[in-house]
């Protein structure tokens, strides 16, 4: 018989024990993969991040103002192509208050010029540019809303008073995670008239397009500078920057599910360590029967990390037929509604990394069980009683 018809046989010889150490195998691989898929998405979505942008908001954080004339003063500067402004909106559709959603209102125009990561049909680009009484939203958004091409919708202002009555013009898709799916943008004109006076003619952010990737960090020295000691300065950064600094704030929380991963699998080390070490007791005199038919030391050490690789693979396959459907379904859909977390995808390269660990944890744990059996004589253990 062979070693590995032997090793299959051994697995399946104590279902119950089998079945929890296969497991536990796949809960600590679900546990491993589960921040190393968060940070995938966040550096997924940092790449995607276009490198030919200065974006600046008021320097007293993002629920300043700044004056709308601060768009036509940045776009004087030398090294900029394009420049456009916007205003969080903060709407709501009466009907449907638990669906939350960002709202900008800008100049639509400049706009889909820059972003072009925002995949509009030409038609509906067209009808959205043309018609200030109208909105673009994101293909998420449309879903949640129930909204379709055409439908009038009564938007209400949630920190600003204020209602307005859109159509929507525009269904969009984004080619970049994380931006544009749960968004809705209406024309600043539009929108700037349905505010009080005292609230008109603000901007909270402004977006530049820069000619050279490589000179934002100083064309961002040189916006800040030029605002120095107004009434409202600015703070400015390149687009990929602004991203990092907003999704590092996951950062923190992440690193500690990642040191706690590696916790886990300490831990579950030990656990198939025992686990091994009493299959290996209770077989004792076979392996005692086996070395006296001829088997060799080095078969026996075989067999057992060889069991111990069948319980870790079939365990780590487990935990990823677990983790797909929990992370890239129900974290990813919970994480977006709530934080506007980008889609998780669990990478193939974090998969494979999890079975291969999965593997090979096994196959260390069942090291030291395995060298014991190698040390024991054939009369040691066949007098052997587990």
């Amino acid at each position: 018989m062979r070693l590995s018809q032997l090793m299959l046989r051994n697995v399946r010889r104590s279902p119950l024990r089998t079945g929890m150490t296969v497991m536990t195998v796949a809960i600590m691989l679900a546990a491993f993969i589960f921040p190393r898929t968060l940070v995938d998405a966040q550096d997924e979505q940092i790449r995607q991040t276009p490198n030919d942008r200065v974006v600046t908001r008021p320097k007293l954080g993002w629920g300043g103002t700044l004056p709308l004339s601060y768009i036509q003063s940045i776009g004087e500067l030398p090294g900029i192509n394009l420049v456009v402004g916007g205003r969080f909106a903060g709407l709501r559709v009466p009907a449907k208050e638990r669906v939350f959603f960002q709202a900008q209102a800008t100049d639509i125009g400049a706009f889909l010029a820059m972003h072009t990561e925002l995949v509009v049909p030409p038609e509906q680009r067209d009808a959205f540019s043309k018609d200030e009484r109208s909105v673009m939203i994101g293909t998420q958004l449309a879903e949640l809303l129930d909204l379709k091409l055409g439908d009038r919708v009564t938007l209400e202002g949630t920190f600003l008073p204020g209602k307005w009555e859109v159509t929507v013009a525009a269904i969009c898709r984004s080619t970049r995670e994380g931006f544009g799916d749960r968004w809705l943008w209406l024309h600043y004109d539009h929108y700037n008239r349905g505010l009080p006076v005292a609230d008109q003619d603000r901007i909270n952010i402004i977006a530049a397009r820069i000619d050279q990737p490589n000179q934002g960090g100083r064309i961002a020295t040189e916006i800040d500078a030029k605002f120095t000691d107004s009434q409202f300065e600015t703070l400015s950064l390149e687009d990929k920057v602004l991203t990092a600094s907003l999704v590092g704030r996951f950062r923190a929380i992440l690193d500690a599910l990642d040191a706690v991963s590696y916790l886990i699998l300490v831990v579950v080390m030990s656990m198939l360590s025992n686990t091994l070490a009493i299959n290996v007791r209770e077989r004792t005199r076979e392996y005692g029967v086996m070395r006296a038919i001829g088997f060799g030391r080095g078969q026996l050490v075989w067999l057992v990390l060889g069991e111990a690789a069948v319980l870790g693979l079939v365990g780590s396959l487990i935990g990823l037929g677990i983790s797909y459907p929990l992370f890239e379904g129900l974290v990813s859909r919970v994480l977006r509604d709530a934080l506007q977390f980008p889609p998780i995808e669990v990478p193939l390269r974090v998969a494979l990394t999890a079975v291969a660990l999965g593997a090979g944890v096994s196959m260390v744990s069942a090291w030291v069980p395995a060298y014991r059996v190698s040390q024991l004589g054939i009369t040691e253990s066949l007098r052997r009683v587990a």
